[in-house]
């Protein structure tokens, strides 16, 4: 088989250009391989294994690469090094390996002026909405006017299908990147995972100095240290707060971002006498130096989700080492690496120490424990023989791949440090009569054992994660992007659904195919899943339009199911929302004429708020907010616009209640006060309204009243007095 291979090659100072020297024996024992370079130089110990090619991305020689079996395309997320392999992979289909599962740094710089009006402003605009919809848009407004930054920007809309969008083929080494590109419509390829190939030996071995045993200890950093993502800091800060700090050495290899800021911390934790800049080194001498290391550090923070070549040529050593607990390392086997929880980076790092210093042949356990695993699932034998037999599939004429047919209903659980409840929420959509579903779970950024508790449901979810808390909005935007399903239901990571809730939705949808939008009813229980009351909002409003939805009080998402092109076509949810999202959806949506309707049923259960919960205050304000939004529409119907009083009237009163409820009498008086410029009633009736409608809420919402007690509040009794002495 003749291959076309693009990929950055040695001398290039980037790991995907050694890996490339690293696998082409093998390659070559598999087939004919021509390697294309946009470079001028490369190292001539290639061409004992591959033809190597020079090309210009915008003159290609159309033949050579027509006349090949197969091109493949490694596609990382540097431009210097992977910008013209793209170029190439639009033109001309092949199989893209992907070794960065974040991307948007690549476009980014393909086109360089994109924050400007203009034509790469265009084109990225309109690769974004191509990877992402219409839930790119909002933010793509606010990031051109500097309310967004590009690291937010990176995060929440990671460019990673702009890659395959030409692609025959996929090939993965994480399975985290498995999981994204098998189970989404943006991806029509077949895809291969096959783990990142590294020798299971030093690829320049040298003998330890085995005269040195015991302290100093050496540790090593290493690789490209741009930017502060590789924890560089962090390690710093961490030895200089350590008692112990004597008893090691530290080696950094590599170009640093900031030397002078690196050299002013060294100093400033008065570590001049422990650690040595060695700068940019050949691989020989890299590969001495971890010959000769006791321990390293392979920190990462935020991660673009990619296996790591320097945690391969560690262990390749069977040097032990610490890792941050997230993306592909957090999957990496307990016993083979360290792990530092970055909410508590210099603590853990510091313990590590400590741990290595009593234990110092447990350390070296793991590290040759990270060698066998290295030999195992790492060969470079077994990675070239699958590439290329997966090439021979997916260039197969007539090739028996089909895409999986998609599930009527994306089930969509957004979480953010829930996993008391997760569990039970996950659970509840697998125990439903309906199964044509999928589950999707975002998860927002968590800091608690989130990952743990989903880790026995990984193979029946797909998943995804924010490093960064980026709120409930762009969470659930993230869901739709994902979603598969023609119909989407939410759920709190804190509610769970009744057996039959999808199966009755479904159902209703199907007996009319006219509606957006199936509202049901819910039980509210308490935190240990008490039932405490049963809310059915259709005896008191039997229609559901604009006029209901301004009065009902509280919308519950989880509750509802949504025809996904409604969801689309408003444009998702309002990421300026961080509560109150659904409130806002429904406003905007009913606006546009989507049709709602009643499953008289109840459907789900729904945690009473806790009593001490801090996040009303926030959704009191956004939920105002939403009703200013709505009002401030200039097409209101009249009878819409003559409902503004009452509604706001209403809305304050129920979050003075709400405010009340959950322990913040300050801010329940001034919303109160709010209610009172919204109605025109007496003195002596707008207190007996309040009281009256303090009991309905608490009798609904399971809570008890006691007017009395309500009466002795002072905040409240100050706003009574300032209402009778008007």
């Amino acid at each position: 088989m003749k291959i076309n291979w693009f990929c950055p090659l040695p001398p290039e100072k980037t790991d995907i250009a050694h890996y490339t020297s690293r696998i082409l024996a093998e390659l070559h024992n598999n087939g004919e391989i021509v390697l294309w370079t946009d470079k001028k130089v490369w190292s001539q110990e290639l061409e004992n294994f591959a033809t190597v090619r020079w090309y210009d991305p915008d003159n290609l020689p159309e033949g050579d690469l027509k006349n090949a079996d197969v091109n493949i395309y490694n596609i990382g997320n540097n431009n210097d090094f992977h910008g013209a392999i793209y170029k190439v992979s639009r033109k001309y289909p092949g199989i893209v390996i992907i070794h960065d599962v974040n991307l948007h740094y690549l476009f980014t710089c393909l086109y360089p002026e994109y924050k400007k009006s203009g034509p790469d402003q265009d084109a990225y605009v309109e690769l974004m909405q191509r990877c992402h919809g219409y839930t790119c848009k909002q933010d793509l407004n606010k990031f051109f006017s500097d309310v967004l930054t590009w690291s937010t920007m990176s995060e929440r809309y990671p460019l990673t299908f702009a890659a395959v969008e030409n692609a025959l083929g996929v090939i993965v080494h994480t399975q985290k990147a498995l999981e994204t590109f098998s189970n989404d419509q943006r991806c029509s390829a077949p895809v291969l995972y096959s783990p990142l190939p590294y020798p299971a030996t030093p690829i320049h071995p040298t003998s330890r100095d085995e005269s040195r045993v015991g302290p100093p200890y050496q540790l090593i950093i290493f690789g490209y240290l741009g930017g502060t993502y590789r924890r560089v800091q962090s390690v710093l800060e961490a030895l200089g707060g350590m008692s112990e700090k004597s008893l090691f050495r530290l080696d950094i290899y590599g170009r640093i971002w900031d030397e002078g800021y690196i050299r002013r911390l060294i100093q400033e934790f008065g570590l001049e006498d422990i650690v040595t800049l060695h700068g940019f080194v050949e691989e020989a001498d890299l590969d001495a130096a971890l010959t000769n290391a006791d321990l390293a550090f392979n920190l990462r923070y935020p991660t673009g989700g990619e296996a790591s070549g320097s945690q391969l040529r560690i262990w390749s050593h069977g040097v032990p080492n610490l890792v941050t607990r997230v993306g592909w390392y957090a999957d990496l086997p307990e016993d083979t690496v360290a792990f530092v929880n970055q909410e508590r980076e210099i603590r853990d790092i510091q313990k590590q120490l400590q741990n290595f210093l009593a234990e110092p042949a447990k350390f070296a356990a793991m590290g040759k424990r990270g060698q066998e695993v290295l030999a195992v699932d790492h060969n470079p034998a077994l990675y070239a023989r699958q590439v290329v037999e997966f090439a021979l599939e997916v260039t197969q004429p007539g090739s028996s791949f089909v895409l999986p047919s998609p599930p009527a209903v994306s089930v969509i659980i957004p979480t953010y440090n829930c996993d008391r409840y997760l569990q039970q929420a996950i659970e509840s959509v697998l125990q439903q009569s309906y199964t044509d579903y999928e589950i999707i779970v975002i998860d927002d950024g968590s800091t608690d054992s989130t990952q743990q508790v989903l880790q026995p449901f990984r193979s029946r979810i797909r998943y995804t994660a924010f490093q960064n808390n980026q709120g409930v909005s762009v969470a659930r935007n993230q869901g739709l992007e994902m979603a598969r399903g023609k119909l989407i239901a939410f759920l709190d990571a804190d509610d769970w659904f009744l057996p039959n809730k999808l199966a009755a939705q479904v159902a209703y949808f199907q007996a009319h195919p006219f509606l957006g939008l199936v509202d049901s009813g819910f039980e509210v229980v308490d935190a240990q899943g008490v039932w405490l009351a049963d809310i059915e909002p259709w005896h008191e409003y039997p229609e559901l339009n604009l006029e209901t939805w301004l009065l009902l009080k509280p919308l519950l998402s989880s509750a509802m199911m949504f025809r996904r092109e409604w969801l689309e076509w408003a444009g998702g949810f309002d990421t300026n929302f961080h509560y109150g999202e659904d409130v806002n959806l429904i406003f905007r949506i009913a606006l546009m004429n989507c049709q709602a309707d009643w499953l008289r049923q109840v459907t789900v259960c729904h945690r009473q708020p806790n009593k001490q919960s801090s996040h009303v205050r926030e959704k009191a304000k956004y939920l105002e907010t939403a009703l200013l939004n709505l009002f401030a529409h200039s097409d209101l119907s009249e009878e819409l616009r003559r409902m503004k009083d009452q509604t706001f009237y209403q809305y304050f009163v129920w979050l003075a209640w709400a405010l009340y409820q959950t322990g913040h009498p300050l801010e329940q008086a001034k919303y109160l006060r709010k209610a009172l410029n919204f109605t025109h009633d007496s003195q002596e009736d707008v207190i007996s309204d309040w009281v009256s409608r303090y009991r309905e809420f608490s009798v609904n919402y399971g809570y008890d009243f006691d007017a009395y007690n309500l009466s002795n509040v002072p905040e409240w009794k100050d706003v009574v007095f300032s209402v009778l002495n008007v």
